[in-house]
């Protein structure tokens, strides 16, 4: 799967690749670092459209659990105008790869 942003695109195989190696080129970790800001941005976005209190931010588990509901998961995806593959895919790396989401 492939996600634009401006003009870098990210394929998410590549991106699993780059997180798996210890050894980086500096395209590897200048394209990580670019995903790592741009997933991070995504994902605040994907929260604020789950969450009705956008003052009161949500654990990874609730926007996952919010993501369940296919209405709130179609209006995301019309809202950010992305897939609700590449919605799972951000969830999933913020998770994994972002530590200071909670």
């Amino acid at each position: 799967m492939n996600l634009t942003d401006g003009t870098w695109t990210y394929d998410t195989e590549i991106i699993d690749t780059a997180i798996t190696n210890s050894q980086r080129d500096w395209y590897e970790r200048d394209m990580l670092n670019a995903f790592t800001r741009y997933a991070y941005y995504r994902y605040k976005q994907i929260r604020d459209c789950v969450n009705a209190r956008k003052c009161k931010h949500m654990t990874v588990d609730k926007v996952r659990e919010q993501l369940k509901s296919a209405d709130k998961l179609q209006f995301t995806c019309e809202l950010l105008r992305i897939t609700a593959d590449e919605v799972n895919y951000i969830v999933e790396f913020a998770d994994q790869h972002l530590k200071y989401v909670k």
